[in-house]
C-alpha cells in the first residue's frame, strides 16, 4: 500500500489534503559601499605647528547617493568622537563630490582643528595651487596642503585621499621647478684632445607635481663650442660618475643611440632629448650629454653629467 493510501485508511474522515507551498521573499540589499583612507606626504622645510595629523574631515556633496553631512578619515591611531563617521561612498557613485573642510592635528587629548577659508573639493588631480590652513579657519596661516582622490572619481573600489603638506606653499603647488647640477668629465686618448665646450641649462623649465614626478619639461640646453671643437653629441642615461674612456666610447658607439652632428658655434639641445617627463625625482636622476672630438677615426669625449633634483 502506498504511503498516501495508508494515510487515507488511517484517517478515514479525512476528505482532502491541503498542500501548502512556502515561498521565501529575498530583498536585495543596497549597493556595497567603498571606503576611503588617507595617505600623507610631508614636505615641510621647517618644524610645523602641526606635528601629527590625526584626521581628515569633510562633507558629502548634494549629489552623493545615500550620503549626506560629514565624513572623516582617522590617522595615526586616532579614535572618532561623537559625530565623526568613516568616509564611504556608494560603489560606482560617479556623481558624488567630496570636500575637505578640516584637518585635525596634534595629540588625541588636545587635537587642534585647521581649516581652509572655503571647503576644498577633491578631484583626481592636485589643484594648481595649494590651500592655506588656519587654526579654526581664522588668523595666521599655519601650513599649506594640496589634496587629490585616487585612483579616480569612479568609486569602483576603495579609494585614497592623498594630502601633501608643507610650511612652504611652493612645495604643495601642482607644479614646482626642479633643480639641476652639472658636472663635467673628459674621456681622452693621448692622440686626440677632448672638446672644451660649455653647457647652459638656464633656458630649461622642469616642473614637478606634488609627488616629485616631472609633469612638464620645456626649453633647450645650450651647448657652446670651445677652442677644441666637438663634432657630434648624444644623450645617455646609463653612465655613472667618473666614467672610463671604455664606458663612454661604448655608449657613444652604441648603434641604438642617436648621435647629432654639431653645426656652428652653438647648439640647442631640446629638453625632449633628455626624456624627463614622468621621471620620479624622489631620488635624483642623471642624464649625460656626450660630446665627441673625432680625428682620423680616433675619438675623445667631453661628458656633461646633469643631475636633476626635486625642488
Amino acid at each position: 500500500m502506498s504511503a498516501l493510501a495508508t494515510l487515507f485508511s488511517r484517517y478515514g474522515s479525512l476528505r482532502f489534503l491541503t498542500l501548502a507551498m512556502f515561498g521565501i521573499a529575498v530583498s536585495a540589499c543596497g549597493p556595497d559601499p567603498v571606503t576611503g583612507r588617507a595617505e600623507l606626504f610631508d614636505r615641510e622645510s621647517a618644524a610645523l605647528t602641526v606635528d601629527t595629523v590625526l584626521a581628515l574631515k569633510g562633507t558629502y556633496g548634494s549629489t552623493c547617493t545615500a550620503r549626506s553631512g560629514a565624513w572623516a578619515i582617522a590617522l595615526n591611531g586616532y579614535h572618532f568622537i561623537a559625530g565623526e563617521t568613516q568616509l564611504s561612498v556608494v560603489a560606482a557613485d560617479v556623481g558624488c563630490v567630496l570636500s575637505v573642510t578640516e584637518i585635525k592635528a596634534g595629540s588625541e587629548s588636545s587635537a587642534q582643528s585647521f581649516k581652509p577659508a572655503t571647503p576644498f573639493a577633491l578631484t583626481a588631480a592636485y589643484a594648481s595651487q595649494g590651500v592655506a590652513l588656519m587654526l579654526n579657519g581664522t588668523g595666521a596661516v599655519q601650513f599649506y596642503a594640496n589634496l587629490r582622490l585616487q585612483p579616480d572619481l569612479a568609486f569602483n573600489s576603495d579609494f585614497v585621499v592623498q594630502m601633501v603638506y608643507s610650511d612652504n606653499i611652493r612645495q604643495v603647488d601642482l607644479s614646482t621647478n626642479s633643480g639641476f647640477a652639472v658636472e663635467v668629465a673628459t674621456a681622452t686618448t693621448v692622440l686626440v684632445a677632448a672638446p672644451n665646450a660649455t653647457l647652459s641649462l638656464s633656458a630649461l623649465d622642469i616642473k614637478v607635481e606634488a609627488h616629485n614626478v616631472v609633469r612638464s619639461a620645456t626649453g633647450s640646453a645650450l651647448l657652446t663650442q670651445g677652442t677644441i671643437v666637438g663634432e657630434s653629441y648624444m644623450v645617455d642615461d646609463t653612465l655613472g660618475s667618473s666614467p672610463t674612456y671604455a664606458a663612454v666610447d661604448a655608449v657613444f658607439n652604441n648603434p641604438a643611440k642617436t648621435r647629432v652632428v654639431l653645426a656652428g658655434a652653438t647648439q640647442s639641445i631640446p629638453v625632449s632629448e633628455l626624456t624627463l617627463v614622468g621621471l620620479d625625482l624622489g631620488t635624483p636622476k642623471k642624464r649625460n650629454i656626450v660630446v665627441a672630438n673625432i680625428e682620423t677615426g680616433v675619438k675623445s669625449y667631453q661628458v656633461f653629467q646633469i643631475t636633476i633634483n626635486k625642488p
